[in-house]
C-alpha cells in the first residue's frame, strides 16, 4: 500500500545520479519533497537517495533508462507505490555530441534525439495520470541554450533540445485547463559531468553552477503563485 501518514509532495528526478538532477533532487529533498530518483546507474542514484536521506528527507532510488518505455512505466508504478502520488517530474537526463554534421551517422542522430527528447515524451506522458489529478502539478523540462541561439558542430543535440521546447509548449496548453504547469528551461552550459565530457577545454568562466538552476527549479515548483510564460529561458552569458 502507499505510504499515505505523510501527504507531502513527490517529485521525480530524472538524471538525478550526477549534475543538475541530483543537485536539484538535494534541493527538493531540503524543501520537504519526497523525492524520486531515477538514472541509469544505481550507485549513483543510491548515493543521491542516501545524501537527502541524511539530511533527513525521504528518497527512492529507481534504476531507470528514460529512453526505455517499460522502465519508465516501472518508474511511474515504483514512484505511487512508495508514496501514492506524483506532483512534480523534472527531466535533467540527456546526452552531448558535438560532431560536425557531416560525420553524423544515423544512429548518432537517433542517439542523441532518444536521449533528450525521446526520454521527456515517455516520461512525461507516463506521469500524466498521476500528476493531473489534482491541480498544482509541475513539470519541468531542461532543454538548452543552444535551442535558441543554435551552435556550430551540435546539430543532433540542437535538434533535441529544440525539440524538448516545442514539446513543452503543446504539453503546457494541454494541461493548462487541469492546472498543471509545463517549463522548459533553457540554461547556459553548466558547471557538470556531462558538460566537461563534451568539451574538456571549455573556459570554465563562461559556465555556471548547476545549484543557481536547481534553485530555480525549486521555487517554480514549490510556489504555486509563480506565473511564467510556458518557457522561460535562463542564459546567463559571459
Amino acid at each position: 500500500m502507499p505510504d499515505t501518514t505523510q501527504q507531502m509532495p513527490v517529485a521525480i528526478i530524472v538524471g538525478a545520479g550526477r549534475g543538475l538532477g541530483r543537485v536539484t533532487a538535494l534541493e527538493l529533498g531540503r524543501r520537504g519533497y519526497a523525492v524520486v530518483v531515477a538514472s541509469r546507474t544505481p550507485a549513483e542514484i543510491e548515493r543521491t537517495a542516501g545524501e537527502i536521506a541524511a539530511a533527513g528527507g525521504r528518497a527512492l532510488a529507481v534504476p531507470c533508462d528514460a529512453t526505455n518505455e517499460a522502465q519508465v512505466a516501472a518508474l511511474v508504478a515504483a514512484a505511487l507505490k512508495a508514496y501514492g502520488r506524483i506532483d512534480v517530474l523534472v527531466n535533467c537526463a540527456g546526452e552531448a555530441l558535438l560532431k560536425p554534421t557531416a560525420d553524423n551517422t544515423l544512429e548518432d542522430f537517433e542517439r542523441i534525439i532518444a536521449s533528450n527528447l525521446r526520454s521527456v515524451f515517455l516520461t512525461c506522458r507516463a506521469v500524466l495520470g498521476p500528476i493531473t489529478r489534482r491541480p498544482g502539478g509541475h513539470i519541468i523540462n531542461v532543454s538548452s541554450r543552444v535551442a535558441k541561439d543554435g551552435a556550430a558542430t551540435v546539430a543532433a543535440y540542437t535538434a533535441a533540445k529544440s525539440g524538448v521546447v516545442g514539446f513543452s509548449k503543446a504539453l503546457a496548453l494541454e494541461l493548462k485547463p487541469l492546472g498543471v504547469k509545463v517549463t522548459a528551461l533553457c540554461p547556459s552550459p553548466m558547471n557538470t559531468p556531462m558538460r566537461w565530457a563534451a568539451t574538456p577545454n571549455w573556459d570554465r568562466s563562461k559556465v555556471i553552477e548547476p545549484e543557481r538552476v536547481a534553485e530555480l527549479i525549486a521555487w517554480l515548483v514549490s510556489d504555486p503563485a509563480v506565473t511564467l510564460d510556458e518557457v522561460y529561458p535562463f542564459s546567463v552569458r559571459a
